[in-house]
C-alpha cells in the first residue's frame, strides 16, 4: 500500500476512540501524549481507562456506538474487538470527513506507524500495512540504537540552528554548515553520550567561527 506520510497536529483537537479495552487504551494514551481532547465511546472499559476518566483526562460515553455520537472530530479510532462495530464507526466517520483508523486493518483511511520518541525526535516505521510485526521488529532494533542522548542532541542542534540563522543569513551557506557538521562522527558522539564534545564540534565549525570573527 502506498501512503502519504504526515505528522498531524492534534493538540486541542477533538478525537474519538471507540472501544474500551487494552488496544483502545494504547490509542488513547498516544492521543493524550500529543495533546488531543479524547472522548471514549464504549459500554465497558478496562480499569486503566476508568482511571483516566476519573482523573478527568478523557471524556466518556458509556454506551454502544451510534452514528449520532459524532460531530466535528478530527480523528476516530475504531478499537473494539467487534469488526462490525469497527466497520460501522469507520463508515460513519468517513461520511463526515473524519480521519479514521481501524485497529484490525479493516477499513479506515490512515494507520498509525510504529514509532520511536526521543524528546522532540520522532521516528516512524511503516510497512504499508503489509506486516505490523516487521514494523515492531525494526522499531525494537532501532530503540536499542537510539537512546535519550539523541533527544538531548536534537535540543543542542536546535539551539545552534538559531545562532546559525543569525550568523549565516545566506541559505546556501547554512546548508553547507550542516553538511559539514552532521557527519558520522556526530552519530558516534550521540551514541556514546558525548554531548559536551558535540557542543564543541558545533561551536568550532569553520563557517561559524569565520562569521563570528569577521
Amino acid at each position: 500500500m502506498k501512503t502519504y506520510p504526515i505528522n498531524l497536529d492534534v493538540a486541542g483537537k477533538n478525537c474519538v476512540v471507540v472501544g474500551g479495552g487494552e488496544v483502545a487504551l494504547r490509542k488513547i494514551r498516544g492521543l493524550l501524549a500529543a495533546g488531543a481532547v479524547v472522548r471514549v465511546i464504549a459500554p465497558e472499559i478496562c480499569a486503566d481507562i476508568e482511571k483516566l476518566f476519573e482523573r478527568g483526562e478523557i471524556f466518556l460515553t458509556r454506551e454502544n456506538f451510534s452514528p449520532d455520537m459524532l460531530s466535528d472530530e478530527l480523528i476516530l479510532i475504531a478499537a473494539t474487538d467487534n469488526p462490525e462495530v469497527n466497520r460501522q464507526a469507520a463508515q460513519v466517520a468517513e461520511s463526515k470527513k473524519i480521519l479514521v483508523n481501524v485497529v484490525d486493518g479493516g477499513g479506515g483511511n490512515f494507520f498509525v506507524p510504529s514509532q520511536i520518541q526521543r524528546g522532540d525526535l520522532l521516528l516512524t516505521i511503516s510497512t504499508g500495512a503489509n506486516s505490523p510485526a516487521f514494523s515492531r521488529f525494526v522499531r525494537q532494533m532501532l530503540e536499542a540504537e537510539l537512546d535519550e542522548n539523541f533527544g538531548a542532541g536534537l535540543r543542542l542542534i536546535a539551539d545552534k540552528r538559531q545562532e546559525v540563522k543569525r550568523l549565516l543569513p545566506n541559505h546556501t551557506v547554512r546548508q553547507n554548515f550542516w553538511r559539514e557538521v552532521l557527519t558520522p562522527e556526530v552519530w558516534e558522539l550521540l551514541r556514546s553520550g558525548q554531548l559536551d564534545r558535540l557542543r564543541q564540534l558545533l561551536d568550532n565549525c569553520r563557517l561559524v567561527k569565520n562569521a563570528t570573527e569577521s
